[in-house]
């Protein structure tokens, strides 16, 4: 069920229905972790829109029996969600149970205190740091556009050099970029070899071919003689990266640039299958996976409110 205006309510002001929810702590754990996440995002839908628009009530029906606001909570993955969306949740939101429903009343966004002007879900900005990927919470982000912004530590192109010649005897972070770019260079590979670096902040893959295919990108295995299916796949990855929403602090408004390449893989002389290879050269200032995820309600709808770029 989407979320909708409760048109039967006596409160003066506009109340949200977001539909039945399961909870309390115990209960949402049983739950099936698909609808768990469905009510989660939902209710933080509702939620960071009536932040964004001047506050107000939202009200659920309590799907589960028995339930007790006073002993079950609401829940640590909504308590989760709500820390993440507005840091401090006392100075916004109270819960109230009211027979078998459960009101949240929302107080206004003030953004004297953080210095954003909206609240987000999501910043959709990610940040990589050696192996591990992760989307930076709103106030990161912020704080690292500013940083960028007001510091010009924006990237300059020109002074990106590429990789070094690699030596086998050095193992550093440049040395693993200078391996993967002599991978990429390639035009074939050889199945069950061995890839000669790991991952690092600039690289990510599989050691083995064997697992890199069962976990290529789109989950693709691609098999000798399906030039369509290759084709499609380039076009497809080049859709979606000049897509991407930028954020240019340079003032010379560049693109991404990338390339994309397939190579083939042998087995006892044969082709076997491809391996996708994609290389994205280093970015002057800041590229997001899509736009912020924020919402904020106007006459009596709820719809995404972004920032203009």
């Amino acid at each position: 069920m989407d979320i909708s205006i409760d048109l039967e309510t006596d409160c003066p002001e506009l109340v949200l229905y977001v539909g039945r929810v399961t909870l309390g702590e115990k209960n949402r754990n049983k739950m099936n972790p698909q609808l768990r996440k469905m009510q989660n995002y939902k209710i933080s839908q509702a939620v960071c829109g009536k932040v964004n628009s001047g506050g107000g009530v939202i009200k659920a029906k309590i799907e589960n029996e028995n339930y007790s606001f006073k002993s079950d909570g609401i829940g640590l993955d909504l308590e989760n969600s709500f820390q993440n969306m507005l840091l401090c949740v006392p100075k916004y939101l109270d819960f109230m149970q009211q027979g078998n429903y459960f009101l949240i009343f929302v107080k206004s966004w003030s953004s004297q205190i953080t210095g954003m002007k909206i609240v987000t879900l999501s910043s959709n900005l990610y940040k990589r740091d050696v192996t591990s990927v992760n989307v930076m919470s709103p106030m990161a982000a912020l704080d690292f556009l500013k940083d960028r912004k007001e510091s010009g530590e924006w990237l300059s192109i020109k002074h990106l050099s590429p990789p070094k010649r690699f030596r086998f005897d050095v193992q550093e972070e440049s040395n693993i970029e200078a391996l993967a770019a002599d991978v990429f260079n390639r035009t074939r590979l050889r199945y069950k070899g061995k890839l000669i670096f790991t991952e690092s902040t600039h690289n990510s893959g599989f050691n083995t071919l064997k697992r890199f295919f069962l976990n290529m990108f789109l989950h693709l295995q691609i098999l000798m003689g399906d030039i369509c299916l290759l084709v499609l796949v380039k076009i497809n990855k080049e859709t979606s990266i000049r897509k991407l929403p930028v954020y240019h602090f340079c003032g010379r408004n560049r693109e991404i640039n990338y390339s994309c390449k397939f190579l083939e893989v042998y087995d006892e002389g044969r082709v076997c299958g491809y391996v996708c290879a994609l290389k994205i050269e280093r970015f002057c200032c800041a590229v997001f996976a899509k736009d912020l995820d924020s919402w904020c309600v106007e006459d009596n709808r709820t719809f995404p409110g972004y920032l203009k770029r």
